[in-house]
């Protein structure tokens, strides 16, 4: 008896909006761990190195949209991870239910409050 394999279509699924969250959880882990910090551990040293380093790379921050934007864009990429790693650890104790109702509803109190942060953040930096 042989078993033939499945073929799952991903683009036809719908995917419940709690398993996206997770999904995108993992994924601005790893865009955190591979970009983010290496950028950021460069700019601190940047930073750090002498004043006159201090005053080129504000002086490029606030002239460079793109600049502005990367880092803008950084800063927001962690504050979901944070969010949604809070959710997530929510649910490892058993604060959150595991039903697929109140994971959806957590997960969309945790885009509710990610927007909410990164409007703040955004009016903040801008």
């Amino acid at each position: 008896m042989s078993i033939k394999p499945v073929y799952i279509n991903l683009f036809k699924i719908q995917l419940p909006l709690s398993a996206l969250l997770s999904i995108t959880h993992r994924v601005s882990g790893m865009f955190i761990f591979f970009l983010v910090l290496p950028v950021s551990v460069f700019i601190f040293n940047l930073l750090l190195q002498s004043s006159d380093s201090f005053a080129l790379f504000m002086d490029s921050y606030n002239t460079s949209i793109f600049i502005r934007t990367f880092v803008l864009f950084n800063i927001l990429v962690f504050e979901y991870h944070v969010i949604a790693g809070i959710r997530h650890m929510l649910m490892d104790f058993h604060l959150i239910s595991e039903t697929l109702s109140s994971s959806n509803t957590s997960a969309m109190v945790a885009l509710i409050f990610f927007f909410v942060i990164s409007l703040l953040t955004i009016l903040a930096l801008t």
